[in-house]
């Protein structure tokens, strides 16, 4: 899964270059399409490497927070010491910390990232105030979001992730046509909101019942992994290279009913998941590679604001390269040196009997 989860983190960053004329896969489809492959590793991971759900509530943490903390660090010098963010600047962070309850949600908010993705509700009121707003508001010259008072904005969908982690444990036990159940109330629940006044894009992209039958449908990949283990590895291979292509290539696909090809990318993703991991578990360098995907996707605004703000030449290639550069060297200093200390953690009290492929694989 290493190839899928870099190209799915390279979609989103071409999908915040306004100057990448080429796209991959939606960034929100992207985003979208790691909540099934993040359902599917947590459910491996919880049938076969974790003891007890406090283990796998620490890990999760240790896996997501050390390179956010770097990254809120990073994104705070760029903002106050050279103004050089595209979501945020000084003046706007002055202006929503005028109002105390905006004050404390963010600071709430850029500590825990819990909540994040519920910002997308509100704009921001000249003297601070955060206003329920269901019209989707995006920022313009006249309009403050709340999510851009987020160090890290793209964090928002980590806030769904976390969610889901506090369920998963507890999901992981249930028969697979409970979680089907769960899956088919939260897709009804989805559909609904063409029901009501809120703007769509928002009901179904930052609302996490709405969101959660993603991760299901990764759980439920997972359960089917022991039929896919009987079969020929050959077809994870052809499955890898025609999910590969569908999310390099999905721009070119026709797109007179794009809701219909946003199911078609949860039915490929879902589908395709369980054969390529089935193909490649024991594949070092492909899961090697995948390490890189969750720096790719923490690092690419900060990278991306420097390029705009000073217009460097270049700026794609630029842009992408030092994404690239950023990741790598977070990899190597912040993430595998905190990975080998959960991987310790989770190897003394790991179930006698690991599921297939758990002990090789880094989780998301």
């Amino acid at each position: 899964m290493g190839m899928v989860r870099v190209a799915l983190a390279m979609a989103v960053v071409l999908s915040h270059l306004p100057m990448a004329s080429f796209k991959f896969l939606s960034g929100g489809l992207a985003v979208q399409s790691f909540f099934i492959v993040s359902g599917f590793y947590m459910s491996l991971v919880l049938d076969g490497k974790y003891r007890d759900t406090g283990l796998f509530y620490s890990n999760r943490l240790l896996r997501l927070f050390p390179t956010y903390i770097v990254m809120c660090a990073l994104t705070t010098i760029a903002i106050w010491g050279f103004n050089a963010s595209p979501t945020a600047s000084p003046e706007l962070f002055a202006q929503m910390f005028q109002d105390p309850a905006t004050a404390a949600v963010l600071i709430l908010q850029n500590i825990t990232m819990l909540g994040q993705d519920l910002l997308f509700w509100f704009s921001v009121a000249p003297d601070g105030a955060l206003v329920l707003d269901v019209s989707g508001p995006l920022p313009d010259e006249d309009t403050i979001v709340g999510w851009q008072g987020l160090l890290v904005p793209q964090s928002w969908s980590l806030s769904m992730e976390l969610l889901f982690y506090a369920m998963a444990p507890f999901l992981a036990r249930w028969r697979w046509q409970w979680i089907a159940a769960l899956a088919l109330a939260s897709i009804g629940l989805r559909l609904a909101g063409h029901l009501t006044p809120i703007d769509y894009p928002l009901w179904q992209g930052r609302f996490f019942p709405t969101c959660l039958f993603m991760f299901l449908l990764g759980m439920l990949g997972h359960r089917a992994l022991p039929r896919v283990a009987q079969l020929p590895k050959a077809l994870g291979w052809i499955a890898a290279a025609t999910l590969l292509a569908f999310i390099v290539g999905f721009s070119f696909l026709p797109t007179a009913d794009p809701l219909a090809m946003r199911w078609l990318a949860y039915a490929v993703v879902a589908f395709a998941t369980p054969f390529v991991f089935n193909a490649f578990k024991d594949n070092k360098a492909d899961r090697w590679i995948g390490e890189l995907s969750y720096p790719i996707y923490m690092t690419q605004l900060f990278v991306i604001g420097i390029v705009m703000t000073y217009e460097l030449p270049y700026p794609i290639w630029i842009a992408i390269g030092g994404t690239l550069t950023l990741s790598l060297v977070i990899l190597l200093l912040v993430d595998h040196p905190i990975d080998r200390w959960r991987q310790r953690r989770a190897a003394t009290r790991r179930w006698p009997m690991a599921a297939p492929g758990a002990a090789s694989v880094a989780p998301l």
